[in-house]
């Protein structure tokens, strides 16, 4: 079961990451997670219901988290997904990831064929074998006789994969690393149950030429040596940042990672050779 603080940190990722059409509704839908926060769950729904009232992108995925977690309002799925559908429909870029992962997650039966249905809507690289023609995107019952033809072991594997996957679009910005390499990568074998992040960048070296200190000092000790922090360039200053940030990205992944693993049981017989390599771009923006 995820633990509240978790949730806590979903809240906070889709008040961060969603697009915000108007000041006004980006400070209503704040006072909400300040409210969820300071553990006053009556504030919260009364703030949520001013939030909603202007049907904004971030205040009807933030209602669709509440409701399928239980944060603060009775867990009601069905509630949550029409929600999630109706902040696809205001423009909220995770919220078809969001419905793949609902209907892909156990406690909502899983609905299979919904669950892959909102993974093609929300264009999650999966494997080969859980591909389903583009062309079907606007053909539900078409969609849905594709599937009746796949071997039950490969429909359980795919709904599988697509939760751990719509778990991280839902947040981070993923491409199929196919199409370009970042910094920051994620390697998922499904048929093993291992999802490693990784970086490219190697720690960052900076050496200070000041007659003050001595001959070098690493990122670690930058701001702890006065000298060295007053003699970095700003360049070097830049790329310190950069690995900070860096390095946060990848905790993050690291804790959505896991708990997306815990959230989807795995299926026996996953075929050994799937493999999904995703670039992260990083967080979803604003």
């Amino acid at each position: 079961m995820r633990t509240q603080a978790f949730i806590l940190s979903v809240v906070a990722a889709v008040v961060s990451t969603l697009a915000l059409p108007t000041q006004a509704a980006s400070e209503s839908t704040k006072l909400v997670v300040q409210a969820i926060e300071a553990r006053d769950c009556v504030a919260a729904a009364r703030e949520l219901n001013v939030a909603l009232a202007g049907a904004t992108p971030e205040a009807l995925a933030l209602a669709g988290v509440m409701f399928e977690t239980g944060l603060c309002l009775k867990a009601n799925l069905e509630r949550a997904a029409r929600f999630y559908m109706k902040a696809v429909d205001a423009g909220a870029p995770s919220a078809r990831s969001r419905l793949a992962g609902l209907y892909a997650s156990p406690a909502s039966g899983p609905d299979k064929g919904a669950a892959l249905w909102w993974s093609m809507q929300a264009n999650l690289p999966l494997p080969k074998a859980c591909q389903v023609d583009p062309g079907l995107r606007g053909n539900a019952e078409q969609f849905a006789k594709v599937l009746t033809a796949w071997p039950a072991s490969v429909l359980d594997a795919c709904v599988h994969v697509t939760g751990i996957v719509a778990a991280l679009d839902a947040e981070f910005v993923i491409k199929d690393a196919t199409q370009g390499r970042t910094s920051v990568s994620i390697d998922f074998r499904p048929a093993t149950a291992t999802l490693d992040v990784r970086s490219s960048q190697s720690s960052l070296a900076l050496v200070d030429n000041s007659p003050r200190a001595a001959t070098a000092s690493n990122a670690g000790n930058l701001f702890a040596n006065n000298s060295v922090s007053q003699s970095a360039t700003p360049e070097q200053m830049l790329a310190l940042r950069a690995q900070e940030d860096r390095q946060e990205l990848i905790k993050r992944l690291e804790s959505v990672s896991k708990d997306a693993l815990a959230r989807y049981p795995r299926p026996t017989g996953i075929d050994a050779d799937w493999r999904v390599q995703l670039s992260v771009e990083g967080l979803r923006d604003r």
